[in-house]
């Protein structure tokens, strides 16, 4: 009788102790991303903004802005934004917040009506403190909604699960699936495996009548929004360029800084090796998780696989030009899903699984908080901050500078209010006659050391 005692006593000690956990989760993942929405915009968002100003009205963002910066409804935002008054960088932020702090409060809310409730407070910590879901949830792009409705839409099969009958969570899914496509373009990495989970449930259902509905409710309205969109504005857009990196090397980074380690780098061979490591090796662990849930016999599972393995088969048959780390943002939120079951599952292996957990966790959120107070205190760039200085220390001497990105450092003067009377920028200056006093680079390495005290 008092081992049973005691036994209900830490059980209930645990419960609490995950309530306080999801409630610190929830706080401090919002107060981040809202810190995180402070300083200059950086070059894709003044892309946007540079698209956006030169409409005279918003139906022209559906139909005549044919780019990959434009994320429709982020761009109807903007405009907005340029209708009322000149607006501020976290002006431009304010939808991207209230959705990054909304995915939080739906993995909240599941924490407390969930029977995972372990597994769901876990994932809402992952989450919270994840340095890329805070980057992207607090920045002036489409990001944040599409993860949104992807989240939401993954509530909707899983509601379809336990009641095959529940036409609010098929129209509902249809919903955010159209919101979806209209955020932006990668919410198609969510609704293709999405759809294919949803054609196998109807195929292998005893119920005729929820096949039927899945096809007319469920599946109608954001296949037909992706195709519109595709004939309408997907068609013939034009894409940014970007660095040309090795797939693998693409996949590896995004693994290693979704869970607190580092980028690959060409100049620091350790850094190199170790985020290749830890890429592999959550690789790894994720794969022996999905085919031990996947034993189980839960058809989430086989969502789950789908929805990760989705982007990197289109990426084997498509062949893209390049590819970056935040196309991949949906995969990571539920790849975080993967390793809240994996490290749920460890901790219940005995004392040496829950000293392993905790290590584990640890070590997750001592490198992400690393990422993310060096994102807050440094912001996305400092370009505003250097051609100012510039001005300022120049006095009454013309002052030139050169760059090696002279597109985006034009963009950068005009968002700054640099004309050309203040600072005399020379473009290709490694081919002009004129040797300018400045040059401004940019790298995406972190490791790279540059000679002078400007530094982006």
């Amino acid at each position: 009788m008092a081992d049973t005692s005691r036994r209900a006593s830490w059980f209930r000690h645990r419960g609490a102790g995950a309530v306080l956990f999801g409630i610190a989760a929830l706080v401090v993942g919002s107060i981040l991303r809202m810190l995180a929405t402070r300083g200059e915009l950086w070059i894709d968002e003044l892309w946007s903004l540079l698209h956006v100003s030169t409409i005279t009205n918003p139906v022209e963002i559906f139909t005549k802005v044919k780019h990959d910066n434009n994320h429709l409804l982020n761009s109807l935002w903007m405009w907005a934004c340029l209708w009322v008054r000149p607006p501020t960088a976290f002006d431009l932020r304010i939808p991207s917040l209230i959705f990054g702090i909304a995915i939080l409060s739906v993995l909240f809310a599941q924490t407390r009506s969930n029977k995972e409730k372990s597994i769901n407070t876990l994932w809402l910590g992952l989450v919270a403190f994840s340095y890329p879901l805070t980057l992207y949830g607090s920045e002036a792009r489409g990001y944040s909604l599409t993860l949104l409705c992807a989240l939401v839409g993954y509530r909707c099969l899983v509601r379809l699960l336990h009641d095959p009958h529940d036409n609010k969570a098929i129209t509902l899914f249809g919903l955010v699936g159209v919101v979806g496509c209209i955020s932006h373009a990668i919410y198609v990495l969510f609704l293709a495996p999405a759809l294919m989970w949803l054609i196998w449930r109807a195929l292998t259902s005893p119920l005729k009548e929820n096949s039927r509905n899945l096809r007319r409710y469920g599946m109608a309205p954001p296949v037909i929004t992706a195709i519109l969109l595709t004939f309408t504005f997907y068609k013939g857009m034009e894409i940014g360029g970007a660095p040309l990196l090795p797939y693998l090397e693409v996949a590896a980074t995004t693994m290693s800084v979704s869970f607190g380690g580092a980028s690959l780098s060409s100049i620091n061979a350790d850094a190199t090796g170790w985020s290749l490591f830890l890429g592999i090796s959550i690789i790894a662990l994720c794969c022996i998780e999905l085919v031990a849930w996947m034993r189980s016999g839960d058809p989430r599972a086989i969502l789950i696989a789908l929805i990760l393995a989705t982007p990197w088969g289109a990426v084997v048959l498509l062949q893209p030009h390049f590819i970056l780390p935040r196309y991949f943002i949906i995969q990571i939120l539920f790849l975080y899903f993967v390793a809240a079951r994996f490290l749920v599952r460890l901790a219940r292996q005995g004392r040496f699984g829950r000293i392993v957990c905790v290590g584990i966790m640890t070590a997750y959120l001592a490198g992400n908080v690393l990422h993310t107070v060096h994102l807050i205190e440094r912001g996305r760039s400092h370009f505003v901050e250097i051609f100012t200085a510039l001005r300022k220390n120049s006095g009454n001497i013309p002052v030139s500078v050169g760059g090696d990105q002279d597109y985006q450092n034009a963009l950068r003067m005009a968002y700054a209010g640099i004309s050309p009377h203040d600072i005399n920028y020379v473009n290709n200056y490694l081919t002009s006659t004129e040797s300018p006093h400045f040059i401004i680079r940019e790298s995406i390495d972190a490791y790279e050391v540059f000679p002078d005290s400007f530094r982006t």
